[in-house]
């Protein structure tokens, strides 16, 4: 037979195959009965099952050839890559197909093939069995791939896939082991801030893990009630926020810094009484918090009072500050221009009562000494307004790292005053009890840090 006639047999073949679905598709689907309807349901799924076994060969040949792209006579570098471009198929998909049918028809299980082309299979169990014997050795897939396929012809994917997880212990114990152990080694939870002010949640646990967070978010995650609008991930999100504000009220997480982990938000007196120019509050390194938030916040928090002085932001901002006809309009000045001065006058005032981590002035808490060693929680809150993280020169450790220090050393009679103590990582806390280092300030609260082998003072 020459190629021309064999290519023209083809031709006819897919014709036919396309005739018979248009044919499908014209049936007036009203006039079935349900038995009719439920039969060619039943019917039609094997023969999709078929068809995609057939695609998978010719995929695998196709493969195993460096034959991607033939069609358009040009080079890909991979066949997933030409099934992206050519049939627009996700990143996902294309490689799951390509991985699928090398098991399959290149690979070890081809008594999984022979089934899937029969309709006895689907593709997604053809695509569990694959993927959980790709790292097993050929001979153990295959003397494994009966008791497999049993498994596939009782349950489903979902079902198949664990069935497939305990048999591997099974088969390949050792190897099994270092899987689950290269699986534990990829865990990681990312939490960055996002630009617009949201909290991105992303990463992989271990199944261990997994299922111990999903079993304490499950009962937190019900619907509230018949009205619950919230969708199943807005739920999931609520619950992880509501349990980890569980874990902060009950008391029993480690301390950070010397202090109970507890929620910490700097705001401003004119936030808490809705007066204007409100900026809101900050949380630390997250996102802006809005007023009405903090506003709800205090409605069950405690609220610590640290009444502050603060510096100019620059040369011009004290004569800013100091006269009160500053950002006035002359006479006959232009509207848009009164508008603008006006909102550099409300933006210039809304700075002062940013903390100076967000380019605020700067800030001198009041004195809130105690005649005990012990830094209170409204002295912590001072210092964290005050300092904002490790106050050692160059360093920038944050918050959450630092202990309170009495700079001068409270068993010589320092006092646990404000103007006593600073803030150090626990690096540095360290270094200055057990290496020797010396931590000094000046009137204008300038820090230095002079190592033990150093005559002078390295300034912040």
């Amino acid at each position: 037979m020459d190629s021309n006639t064999h290519s023209s047999r083809r031709s006819e073949r897919f014709a036919a195959l396309a005739a018979a679905i248009n044919d499908l598709d014209r049936e007036d689907l009203d006039r079935l009965t349900d038995t009719t309807v439920a039969d060619d349901i039943l019917a039609l799924r094997p023969l999709v099952e078929r068809l995609e076994g057939q695609w998978h060969k010719r995929l695998a040949v196709a493969d195993a050839r460096g034959a991607a792209g033939a069609d358009q006579d040009r080079r890909f570098g991979s066949t997933a890559g030409w099934l992206r471009a050519r049939l627009r198929m996700s990143r996902h998909g294309a490689t799951e197909a390509v991985r699928t049918a090398r098991a399959l028809f290149r690979g070890p299980l081809p008594e999984t093939d022979t089934a899937l082309c029969a309709g006895e299979l689907s593709v997604a169990h053809a695509e569990v069995l694959a993927a959980g014997t790709k790292d097993l050795p050929d001979h153990v897939a295959a003397d494994a791939e009966p008791t497999l396929l049993q498994a596939a012809r009782r349950l489903d994917p979902t079902g198949l896939r664990r069935t497939v997880a305990h048999l591997r212990y099974v088969a390949d114990p050792d190897g099994t082991d270092r899987q689950a152990q290269r699986r534990y080694e990829r865990r990681g939870i990312w939490v960055p801030p996002t630009l617009d002010h949201m909290v991105a949640v992303g990463g992989q646990l271990d199944p261990e893990a997994g299922q111990t967070l999903l079993a304490a978010l499950d009962p937190l995650t019900r619907p509230a009630d018949a009205n619950d609008t919230r969708s199943g991930s807005q739920r999931t999100a609520d619950a992880l926020t509501e349990l980890a504000r569980r874990s902060l009220e009950g008391g029993q997480l480690p301390k950070a810094g010397g202090v109970r982990p507890q929620l910490s938000v700097i705001v401003d007196l004119a936030s808490l009484h809705r007066q204007p120019g409100a900026v809101g509050g900050d949380g630390g390194g997250v996102g802006a918090l809005s007023p009405q938030t903090c506003q709800r916040l205090a409605c069950d928090a405690a609220v610590t009072r640290v009444l502050v002085s603060r510096g100019p932001l620059d040369s011009d901002a004290a004569g800013a500050g100091g006269d009160p006809d500053h950002d006035l309009p002359g006479p006959g000045s232009d509207p848009n221009d009164e508008a603008a001065s006006n909102l550099e006058g409300l933006l210039r005032a809304a700075m002062t009562t940013l903390p100076p981590v967000l380019g605020g002035a700067a800030t001198m808490p009041l004195n809130l000494g105690r005649s005990t060693r012990v830094v209170s929680p409204a002295q912590r809150s001072a210092l964290a307004v005050r300092d904002g993280g490790c106050v050692v020169p160059g360093c920038r450790r944050p918050l959450a790292w630092c202990e309170a220090h009495h700079v001068w050393h409270w068993l010589d009679g320092g006092p646990t005053d404000l103007d006593n103590l600073a803030l150090v990582c626990r690096a540095h806390h360290r270094a200055i009890h057990d290496d020797g280092w010396q931590l000094t300030h000046g009137p204008d609260r300038r820090f230095t840090a002079t190592p033990p082998h150093r005559k002078h003072q390295v300034p912040a």
